[in-house]
């Protein structure tokens, strides 16, 4: 059972990016408005609508949405604002050819970490610079159509986060470069944004070796808010989506650590944030939900009855096509 989240003044709740799978031919449709619109409220700073492809990028699995311009994005940006909510959207793509594990412990870790080289390598410069531009051009969409937070998802295996981390791209000072231009031009216009990165791929050996110096360079980058999640999908989804205590227990603690080392920077935790762990957050450590929303759509005025590890909701390891929550009924999302 989750506890009820207490927070001070000064602390922040993030709806966390999901994709949902609420598609029609890769258009979001009314399901996926509907779903925003009974979670968005007072109470929750930011809804950052999740894992929505840059135009001309590659989806994570069929059911992901590409960002256009149709008007059904300003649609459901206006939808979260409306309910008293930050509308926010997070830019992803994984690149062609890309097959998501439905096992949550995927192939053998080195293995992952080596194609993740290898594919960077081939990208070369100037596919480096197409995909950032790509990036740009989504960022500014975005914005036309009414959202107010932009997140760049650099984590969880990903194209963007393989680009970033020195220990995979040789060049990743020059993506930085690029993405520390792109969160200074939003906050020139007053759009808030986020970066999401993995505080662990899931390979020790790799994890083990700079992990410390990763998170300290992201954490010196202008974005607003560094997204702290862990794992990455086609090594171990456990990471991703912690519901084992010690696994839960790594999470709080990784993230609290390097809220530490940088005091004067804002961070989202997310990890299934519960009331006996607001005392250890640091002031900067902001809280991010998910699961538990997704279950209930009022978790926040309801707060013990949130998601109970039911599994329904990873529709994609399930081999189905869109959310469902096994509590609440699809019904009710």
């Amino acid at each position: 059972m989750t506890n009820a989240i207490a927070t001070s003044s000064t602390r922040r709740i993030f709806f966390l990016g999901v994709n949902t799978g609420y598609v029609t031919k890769g258009v979001p449709d009314d399901r996926y408005v509907d779903f925003y619109q009974r979670r968005a409220s007072p109470q929750i700073y930011c809804a950052i609508v999740g894992n929505v492809v840059v135009p001309g990028g590659h989806g994570s699995n069929a059911s992901t949405p590409t960002l256009t311009d149709r008007s059904i994005w300003a649609k459901i940006a206006s939808a979260i604002a409306e309910g008293g909510t930050i509308p926010g959207i997070q830019l992803a793509t994984a690149w062609e050819g890309y097959v998501g594990t439905r096992k949550f412990i995927g192939a053998e870790p080195h293995h992952v970490i080596a194609a993740a080289r290898h594919l960077i390598n081939e990208l070369d410069l100037a596919g480096t610079a197409m995909a950032l531009s790509a990036f740009d051009e989504a960022a500014r969409m975005a914005v036309d159509h009414g959202f107010r937070h932009v997140q760049l998802h650099g984590a969880h295996g990903y194209l963007l986060s393989l680009m970033i981390d020195s220990r995979i791209n040789p060049n990743a000072e020059k993506v930085l470069d690029r993405l520390s231009s792109l969160a200074e031009r939003l906050a020139s216009d007053g759009i808030e944004s986020s970066i999401r990165i993995s505080l662990r791929t899931g390979d020790v050996g790799f994890d083990a070796e700079g992990a410390y110096a990763f998170q300290n360079r992201i954490a010196s980058l202008p974005f607003d808010y560094v997204d702290l999640s862990s794992g990455f999908y086609n090594i171990d989804k456990r990471l991703i989506y912690p519901s084992r205590p010690k696994i839960l227990s790594s999470r709080l603690q990784e993230s609290r650590a390097i809220a530490l080392r940088f005091p004067h920077k804002a961070f989202i935790f997310s990890g299934r944030a519960m009331l006996n762990d607001e005392g250890r957050f640091p002031a900067n450590l902001h809280i991010g939900l998910c699961r538990d929303l997704i279950a209930n759509p009022h978790f926040l005025s309801n707060p013990h009855n949130g998601c109970q590890n039911r599994n329904k909701c990873h529709y994609f390891s399930r081999g189905e096509d869109h959310l469902t929550c096994a509590l609440w009924g699809e019904s009710n999302t």
